[in-house]
């Protein structure tokens, strides 16, 4: 049996600290071959490679207003490096994959509203430099709504000559530059809109086979804003008393959107009947957003 409910933080049974979140850079691969961000040498001041922080910049800019946020650079290696700025629209599944869009194809598209400067860094070996992100929302009702993009710093590489090895003129020659990019989200959330309405649309279990066992917490943001919600289980073997938590990192669910988390129960959990309970916390400082489920099991 499966209850859905929004239980106050003050009264209800289950707790989750707040701590503070350091993002890991996504690192997307451009083309069909791969180099390695970080390159080694004798030197420790240069093992750490490209560093891009933040990861993620949330704006809340009113209608008539802007505000102005920073992205620094370093480049750790021993090298020379540039950067290309562009920014793209995106789209997420269900499963959270995010699929880049051009620039104002989405119906969310943050291109109108913002502006990158510089738009190309060259930083030398030990260097650093920073970009610029502004977010302007002119006085339109039409703007005043959640927007979101990312901004791609794209490695920049010189073509080079390819030599076909032969002097006869009857060869082709096909070379690949390999390079890579650094994703940097951005989310706009205007202070009027309604971020906190998300519910639990469906909480279930499924035995997969002995050695895996999934329970599944399909979410939908029915609010107009975008959500930064965590999200976990809680287990409770009701005949000891005995808790596990499984999951508990950050998620961003986009207004109207459905977002499906799985947790995987560990091979070793006892057998047993056990009440589980999913949870939503979007920051809400009064409630949290939960499903319940029995599980037997054998």
């Amino acid at each position: 049996m499966k209850n859905n409910y929004k239980s106050s933080k003050n009264r209800g049974l289950i707790f989750l600290s707040c701590a503070s979140v350091l993002f890991t850079l996504t690192l997307f691969v451009e083309k069909a071959s791969s180099k390695p961000v970080c390159q080694q040498n004798d030197d420790d001041k240069f093992n750490k490679g490209i560093t891009v922080s933040p990861s993620h910049l949330n704006f809340n800019v009113d209608m008539g207003k802007m505000e102005t946020k920073k992205i620094k650079v370093s480049n750790f290696t021993g090298n020379l490096q540039k950067f290309i700025i562009k920014y793209n629209d995106f789209d997420i599944s269900i499963e959270g994959k995010s699929t880049f869009m051009e620039a104002a194809t989405s119906k969310y598209s943050l291109s109108k509203l913002v502006n990158v400067v510089p738009t190309f860094i060259e930083l030398e070996s030990g260097k650093s430099a920073e970009i610029s992100v502004t977010v302007q929302v002119p006085n339109d009702p039409e703007a005043n709504k959640a927007a979101w993009g990312v901004l791609l710093l794209e490695q920049s590489e010189e073509k080079k000559v390819l030599d076909p090895g032969n002097t006869s003129g009857q060869t082709i020659a096909f070379g690949i530059t390999p390079t890579y990019a650094f994703g940097v989200w951005l989310y706009q959330n205007p202070p009027n809109v309604e971020s906190m309405n998300v519910d639990i649309e469906n909480f279930s279990y499924k035995k997969e086979s002995d050695s895996l066992r999934l329970i599944s917490l399909h979410v939908e943001n029915k609010g107009d804003g975008i959500s930064f919600c965590k999200a976990y289980v809680e287990m409770t073997n009701v005949k000891t008393g005995i808790q596990q938590s499984l999951g508990g990192k950050t998620y961003t669910i986009l207004p109207g959107y459905n977002r499906t988390f799985i947790f995987e129960l560990p091979p070793d959990l006892p057998k047993g009947e056990y009440s589980a309970v999913g949870v939503i916390d979007y920051n809400s400082e009064e409630e949290v957003v939960a499903a319940e489920l029995d599980i037997s099991l054998d």
